[in-house]
């Protein structure tokens, strides 16, 4: 079981016209300003080009949106997928087999220190004495914030349901009082951190990048189970405790 992971690293303006998306997605699109028509129709080529290339699914389904605003497909059978931007960057992560997905993205520094002071204050102890003990805070607040998004995005949370959830970095343990299993593997490149949430049995993620001329260029795999990604990557699991906790179906 995989997730797949695409992001538009181009100007979404560029090809914005010269899609060919299904009508009601353009209907949609009509209705939105200029910078953010641009990356609606961005994500959703992305999206359609993903099931294209994962389930051969030549034309996108159906979207519905849900009253949290999340995007889905009308079929309940079709994956699940997230959708995210920073600055002019467009991603898209798509799940496998009945997973769920939730993604976010933050540049690097685009918060001034009092703003990531502010986020601060709404992590738990164990989130902010992590961040204290990391070389680069604002990275590192970076990162918790992007961790944090990505998984209530895969629960249907917002930020009204910030205490839902606890995350324990140092151990590698998450806690959400609202859905037992997830994972969640978080990354900081030089300008951009993002995070993949994505149910328990996702053994690998796929990461392409796609530029201004629409060509996709595979990045790396990660392998979700091995302890050590990367130098400045963080994994996270639900605690034993929480899946002991889950309710019998």
């Amino acid at each position: 079981m995989a997730g797949h992971f695409v992001r538009w690293m181009g100007d979404a303006g560029i090809v914005a016209d010269a899609m060919r998306m299904p009508q009601e997605v353009i209907d949609q699109a009509r209705l939105l300003p200029d910078k953010r028509r641009g990356r609606f129709l961005i994500a959703r080529l992305m999206l359609a080009q993903l099931m294209l290339r994962v389930y051969g699914i030549h034309t996108l389904p159906t979207l519905v949106t849900h009253s949290n605003g999340r995007p889905a497909f009308a079929d309940r059978d079709l994956p699940d997928f997230s959708i995210a931007y920073a600055g002019n960057i467009v991603g898209v992560l798509l799940a496998e087999e009945g997973g769920r997905a939730g993604l976010d993205m933050e540049i690097v520094r685009a918060h001034s220190r009092q703003t990531q002071e502010q986020l601060m204050q709404a992590l738990t102890s164990g989130e902010r004495a992590w961040i204290n003990a990391q070389q680069d805070f604002m990275e590192a607040v970076t990162q918790i914030w992007t961790l944090r998004q990505s998984i209530l995005k895969l629960t249907g949370e917002g930020d009204d349901h910030m205490a839902s959830l606890r995350l324990q970095p140092a151990a590698g343990r998450l806690r959400s009082t609202s859905y037992p299993d997830i994972q969640a593997v978080c990354d900081a490149e030089p300008t951009l951190v993002w995070s993949c949430a994505l149910s328990p049995a996702t053994q690998r993620l796929h990461l392409w990048e796609v530029d201004a001329s629409q060509q996709w260029h595979a990045l790396r795999d990660v392998e979700m189970s091995k302890p050590n990604i990367g130098p400045r990557t963080l994994r996270l699991t639900s605690s034993p405790l929480e899946r002991s906790a889950r309710p019998e179906m």
